[in-house]
């Protein structure tokens, strides 16, 4: 069995939200399948490589900055950053994703 390191309980939940990055150009869809007061598990609706910080905003407006901490195929699990640690990431250009993706680290 595999020991939960969770510093917070979870609530179970099934909660359509949005995961946004690259000054909000990507947006994806996601459901938030449980939550904590420091962190959450997302279940992607595609998979897809996400930054290391991104937003996650759930519908009735709640809007927070996170910090991807693994990943298990479309499922996620996030950490909520602090106001200090919520600087946002820069925004990647179409070539430089492409770049990046292909393995290359050029853009031009």
């Amino acid at each position: 069995m595999i020991a939960d390191r969770r510093l917070e309980t979870r609530s179970r939940l099934h909660q359509p939200a949005r995961v946004m990055f690259n000054g909000e150009q990507s947006v994806l869809a996601c459901t938030v399948r449980n939550r904590s007061r420091t962190g959450a598990m997302v279940r992607m609706a595609d998979w897809i490589e996400l930054p290391q910080t991104f937003e996650l905003t759930i519908p009735e407006g709640h809007s927070r900055r996170v910090r991807q901490c693994w990943r298990r195929g479309d499922d996620v699990g996030v950490a909520f950053l602090t106001p200090e640690e919520s600087a946002p990431s820069p925004v990647v250009s179409l070539a430089e994703a492409r770049a990046r993706r292909a393995g290359r680290g050029d853009t031009g």
